[in-house]
């Protein structure tokens, strides 16, 4: 078959959240735009899978409210709904304890002695008087280590801004990833398991942009993005066919986005993509036909970089009478992992926690090493300002967005970023028709 040439204002590259927010954004602009996706389904790492009534997300996925993400859906009118975790247990040699999470549970937790709670409290209520850009290029071990100095202390903080930060790699990491996030937390801003899974809010940003005349086409596999003499021309299809425009933005992982654009040819793009360090978790996700244990819902291990949340109590994601349990570990991205041994970590993690469990699944799914963010904030690179930003150096209307771009924690970044990335686009005037002669 002959290949064919089309047009668009905007080709996005990418259907997850991030694409699609931009897509929804510039759609309502008045921006021809066509978003190609190259799975079966929208959504990317926000993907939710439906199994009998139990919704998956792929891995653990919470939404910490109060930062871009809340904004942009709050914008485009998207509308979501969820349940808050309201206790936390701490796991050590082999039993459950109140984790001391609040000023509440400092007071119940015997995990801490009096000397231990008191250093914490200081701790935390230093937490929002902060500059987090003032630590930006301190490690977040570093820093740990210069606030807390009782060993007990030391362990439970360690083990707390894990999960926060996706990953145990805490002397790569800048403390600003840790400390903005959780002020953001205690601003009183809910974090929200999100009813139906992720896969609403995917379907949200899909239906908003489709109203707003947005071109929406999944399974179709976008080859290269098109440029000549540093400006973009277009794209071209994996069928051959070829899609001019005035400006492409990608909305992929980076390693997808390092392909389409050929970093190798383009110094300042290869510093980028060889500077990413991405977050990667080991994740055991669980349906099972009824819940062993109705108390412990939210557990964090003290001892191994491992936690569970039993998202079902707060969220409609389980058949009634089911639940859905999801645990992860956080991985060091510069270590090989042995798959078999993390899944028995998470495991062990169940057992304590939700014991009998093993007989009442209904369908599990371990994910031995998937890519949580596609790039960490490192402490060497000065925190969120080493991210690149929305738009790229060294190519006219070449734009990214997602979860690695600019400032801010997962979803934060990926609305963030594809908000900035269409008003970019809108301020330079770039949907103006392509030159006759490209």
């Amino acid at each position: 078959m002959e290949a064919q040439s089309m047009h668009a204002d905007v080709v996005i590259i990418g259907g997850g959240l991030a694409g699609l927010s931009a897509a929804a954004y510039l759609a309502r602009a008045g921006v021809s735009v066509t978003l190609f996706e190259k799975a079966a389904e929208l959504g990317g790492r926000a993907a939710t899978r439906d199994y009998e009534g139990y919704h998956f997300n792929r891995g653990i996925h919470a939404f910490y409210t109060g930062g871009a993400a809340t904004q942009v859906l709050a914008e485009l009118g998207v509308h979501y709904s969820g349940g808050t975790p309201k206790h936390v247990f701490a796991l050590k040699q082999g039993k459950l304890h109140v984790a001391p999470y609040d000023a509440l549970s400092m007071l119940r937790t015997d995990v801490l002695d009096v000397a231990d709670k008191l250093e914490l409290g200081r701790l935390f209520a230093a937490l929002p008087k902060l500059n987090a850009q003032d630590l930006r290029w301190t490690s977040t071990q570093a820093w740990l280590d210069s606030i807390a100095h009782r060993p007990r202390v030391k362990q439970f903080l360690g083990s707390f801004v894990a999960p926060q930060v996706y990953t145990s790699a805490l002397d790569l990491v800048s403390a600003e990833f840790f400390v903005a996030k959780t002020q953001q937390i205690l601003k009183n801003n809910p974090t929200i398991y999100v009813d139906g899974g992720w896969q609403t809010l995917v379907e949200g940003l899909r239906e908003v942009a489709e109203k707003a005349g947005a071109r929406i086409v999944s399974s179709k596999r976008v080859e290269a993005v098109e440029y000549q003499d540093g400006q973009v021309r277009g794209v071209g299809l994996h069928n051959g066919d070829q899609l001019s425009a005035s400006a492409v933005i990608i909305a992929t992982e980076p390693g997808d986005a390092a392909k389409l654009v050929d970093a190798d040819k383009y110094p300042e793009l290869r510093q980028i993509f060889e500077a990413l360090v991405p977050a990667r978790l080991a994740c055991l996700d669980v349906a099972l036909s009824r819940v062993p244990n109705e108390h412990y819902h939210v557990v964090q291990d003290l001892e191994h970089p491992c936690f569970m949340s039993a998202q079902s109590f707060y969220a409609r994601i389980a058949p009634q009478g089911g639940a859905l349990i999801h645990a992860f570990k956080q991985l060091d991205p510069r270590q090989t992992t042995d798959p078999h041994q993390d899944e028995r970590e998470l495991e062990a993690l169940l057992d304590a926690a939700q014991p009998g469990w093993r007989e009442v699944v209904v369908k599990r799914f371990f994910l031995p090493h998937i890519e949580a963010l596609g790039m960490l904030p490192l402490a060497k690179s000065g925190g969120y300002a080493g991210r690149p930003g929305p738009q790229l150096p060294g190519m006219a209307n070449l734009y990214l967005a997602g979860d690695w771009i600019g400032e801010g924690f997962g979803i934060d970044a990926s609305l963030g970023s594809a908000r900035q990335a269409a008003q970019l686009l809108l301020e330079k005037g770039a949907m103006s028709r392509i030159n006759e002669n490209a």
